[in-house]
């Protein structure tokens, strides 16, 4: 199966895409950067608003309640309530209570903006409530209303508050109670000032974004007033808090959403001049790389696809008004003559080739029929019961197909080449005899493991031709190995190496020369010009002393995956 590639893109199509993202990257970059720096000072410029708004909101709230606080507490220093409380007590009369009471509520807070209302509420059941509305109110609804829901849950929180200042919520509306105690300091009614709700939502309205008041345990958002639990904490970037004597005073609040294009309704025609002004200059870019570029490949593309078509010797007439193009098309046509040169050079040396071939398919036919008379004579020395002529004959017979190669493998299972190895060793054993002793040290593993055809052999015949047989015999060990993904193949033997020697391998492993000075060793030179044909870097040769009279000769090279 074919590797997946990546789909080509014509070079035209990629020049426009250059040129798109030279002009049009660049000025993206400039608008997001100068959107960023906008939104940037515009966040920066809010913040200083939203910080100067929160604290004079704080401030006019800070002074209401101060007020409130102050109004409270000149209800129990003025003593007028206490007094006619006391003068009730003594007599009875409601009516005198009532008239006392309301007068000077009128008096002290009819004309004050910021209360809707202000009661005052007996926690001895006497039958009268007094209470004053802002000069704005009117109606009934408001009185009846706190008395009939409001009062109770006032008073039942007030038990335990002594002197000390509440807040309530109701109907999105904020109450503000304290206790009025009498001489025996004893609670005996509450000041209760209704503070218009109003006035508070539309100083949190005034700040941008969203905002959140807390006053002790009462929370005033979007939603109203309200109590403040059960209600989500919520995230805002900014928290301020009030200087309210023995109350909490808190406000959060956030930056409202920026919309660049809405609330700078000028950058958006901008953005549309430039890119007014951009795309004729894009145009002329576009049409510029067409006439000088892309026009100029379209017509080399041209002519390469008639030459590879067959049209060989094919010249390109345009002149294009580059001298890059210029120099191409003039070396392309030069190439094109020579490729057709070398054509008809190639017919005629195909020619010679063809009679080569026919030489070379009848100096075949020799090896072959001196394989087929190996067969004749093997099957004469069994019939004649000569057991060691036979396998002689045999082991000759392996190694002989083992250089004809008649199959064509170039590599063959590690298995296979120790066979032609035994087939050898077994002929020379004949020679030998016992004084030939061969030693194996073969990973079971790689039996199966291919390496290039006749790789260990002629390592094998080389100890033995220029050592062994010299010797009359010795030790020879074979071994096989893997080491970090690569095949190792060694054989050692007795021997020693002169230093003449080891003059000529070094030449003959590292040299093309091909004297017969050292093309005596004709398999050595064999598997070294193998592997660098098959490995290149990755396979090597080498010769060595390995110790006191000991030769190894090792074949290193990548395991096939």
């Amino acid at each position: 199966m074919a590797p997946n590639r990546k789909p080509l893109h014509s070079l035209r199509t990629r020049l426009v895409i250059t040129i798109l993202i030279c002009w049009v990257v660049p000025i993206v970059m400039i608008v997001a950067v100068a959107g960023f720096l906008l939104r940037l000072n515009y966040e920066n410029e809010m913040t200083r608003r939203l910080e100067t708004d929160a604290g004079y909101t704080l401030r006019q709230l800070e002074t209401h309640l101060d007020l409130a606080f102050t109004d409270s507490k000149s209800v129990s220093y003025d003593g007028v309530v206490r007094a006619a409380y006391r003068a009730w007590q003594q007599d009875g009369d409601k009516a005198a209570l009532y008239r006392s009471v309301n007068d000077y509520l009128a008096q002290s807070f009819a004309r004050e903006e910021r209360y809707k209302a202000v009661f005052i509420s007996f926690w001895e059941e006497i039958g009268i409530y007094p209470y004053v509305m802002s000069s704005g109110i009117s109606g009934y609804s408001l009185p009846r209303n706190y008395h009939h829901s409001t009062e109770p849950m006032i008073l039942d929180a007030m038990h335990d508050a002594d002197t000390a200042i509440r807040f309530f919520a109701a109907d999105n509306d904020l109450y503000i109670a304290r206790n009025l105690l009498d001489n025996r300091f004893q609670p005996y009614a509450t000041v209760v000032q209704l503070v218009d709700g109003q006035l508070l939502s539309d100083a949190l309205n005034a700040l941008p974004g969203a905002a959140r008041l807390t006053l002790d345990d009462l929370v005033l958002d979007e939603d109203g007033l309200h109590n403040q639990e059960g209600v989500p904490a919520g995230t805002y970037d900014f928290h301020f808090t009030g200087s309210l004597p023995e109350h909490t005073l808190t406000l959060d609040a956030s930056l409202a959403p920026f919309d660049i294009f809405h609330d700078m309704p000028w950058l958006q025609n901008a953005i549309l001049t430039v890119v007014l002004l951009v795309l004729p200059l894009l145009a002329v870019m576009i049409l510029l790389f067409r006439k000088y570029v892309t026009k100029p490949v379209e017509v080399l593309v041209d002519a390469t696809s008639r030459l590879q078509n067959g049209e060989r010797g094919y010249q390109i007439a345009d002149s294009p008004e580059s001298l890059e193009f210029q120099r191409i098309y003039r070396h392309f046509n030069s190439m094109s003559c020579e490729l057709k040169n070398q054509f008809e050079r190639s017919i005629l040396e195909q020619q010679a080739l063809q009679q080569a071939r026919v030489k070379a398919l009848q100096s075949q036919i020799n090896p072959h029929f001196l394989n087929n008379t190996l067969e004749v004579i093997n099957w004469e020395a069994r019939l004649a019961g000569d057991e060691r002529v036979s396998a002689m004959i045999e082991a000759l017979s392996v190694m002989l197909n083992a250089a004809l190669d008649r199959d064509g493998r170039g590599q063959i299972p590690l298995r296979e080449e120790l066979s032609y190895v035994d087939a050898y060793l077994y002929i020379i054993r004949e020679r030998l005899g016992e004084r030939l002793v061969i030693e194996r040290e073969i990973d079971g593993t790689m039996l199966d493991t291919l390496v290039p055809r006749l790789i260990l052999q002629p390592l094998v015949e080389n100890a033995v031709e220029h050592d062994l047989t010299a010797r009359h015999g010795g030790l020879l060990s074979i071994r096989a190995r893997r080491e970090s993904g690569f095949i190792v193949l060694e054989c050692e033997h007795d021997g020693t190496l002169s230093t003449d020697d080891l003059r000529q391998i070094s030449q003959m492993l590292s040299s093309d020369v091909t004297d017969t000075a050292v093309s005596g060793q004709v398999g050595i030179r064999n598997v070294k010009q193998r592997l660098d044909l098959l490995y290149g870097e990755k396979g090597s040769l080498t010769l060595c002393q390995s110790g006191d009279d000991r030769v190894l000769a090792r074949v290193c090279f990548p395991e096939a995956k």
